[in-house]
């Protein structure tokens, strides 16, 4: 298992520096970064997207509870809130906290809290395999290419506006024009076009750059799509959006890349 990218949040200097010593002990965590704000924290996990956040409870400005309500759901990471005080006990595991630390946080707790942490991102790597697993299945009835491939794949370079995929010992050319969209399943890509489901392995932010520049536009952290596809777009409550694609697909639009889907839409 690769490393768990941890963030730690807390408004007092020395309980930032000894948490991420402790921290240090562990082989398995990545510090990525140390905020002291709450402001900066909702800002850095936008950018970040750890997998882990020690968050305290009490800062000024905004609580921590306050920092949950704002991520959006598909940029939160799992959250283990540490704090001084017990009487948020209750409060904290109401917002689906996946532990609550109290100071000074105790070496031995904290194992158990990092060993439940792995778990929890074992079941949601088994469940994002699982949906890769589910697309190749459907290859059998035709339905989608099981075939995966690297989008860094060298007989690509020669296409400026076709992906190259791998279907056994063949190669499928599909013209980015006809990529209705894109989402990610762990570590692969699930490509929808032209009614038919290609998986490639590779990262998001790879496949964005492959397909730049064109009408591809991410509206959620596990999702691109190809705005010339786009038929309309409904508004939602708190700042979110579904957009309608043909054959009745509809996509949510998370409110973190609203505003670049519009500035596209525009272009």
């Amino acid at each position: 298992m690769r490393s768990i990218r941890t963030m730690v949040v807390d408004d007092e200097p020395l309980a930032v520096r000894l948490l991420v010593e402790i921290l240090g002990r562990y082989s398995n965590i990545e510090v990525i970064a140390e905020c002291s704000s709450s402001v900066d924290a909702i800002k850095q996990i936008q950018r970040l997207a750890p997998d882990l956040v020690f968050l305290d409870i009490q800062m000024p400005t905004n609580s921590g509870f306050d920092v949950v309500r704002e991520i959006q759901a598909d940029v939160m990471p799992l959250v283990v809130f540490v704090t001084a005080y017990d009487e948020y006990a209750l409060q904290a595991f109401d917002v689906f906290a996946v532990d609550y630390l109290l100071k000074p946080v105790d070496p031995d707790r904290l194992t158990a809290t990092i060993e439940h942490v792995q778990e929890r991102i074992a079941a949601r790597q088994m469940s994002e395999k699982s949906a890769v697993l589910e697309v190749a299945a459907r290859s059998q009835s035709g339905t989608a290419n099981a075939n995966v491939t690297s989008v860094n794949d060298t007989s690509t370079s020669p296409l400026q506006d076709k992906l190259a995929i791998r279907d056994g010992l063949n190669t499928d050319l599909v013209p980015f024009a006809d990529i209705d969209w894109i989402d990610a399943a762990g570590d692969y890509m699930c490509v929808h076009a032209t009614g038919k489901t290609y998986v490639m392995r590779c990262t998001m932010k790879e496949l964005q750059q492959r397909l730049s520049p064109g009408p591809f536009a991410r509206i959620h952290r596990s999702t691109l799509v190809n705005l010339n596809k786009v038929q309309s777009m409904e508004a939602l409550p708190r700042g979110e959006s579904v957009l309608l694609l043909p054959n009745d697909v509809r996509l949510k639009v998370s409110r973190n890349f609203r505003q670049e889907v519009q500035v596209l839409q525009a272009q």
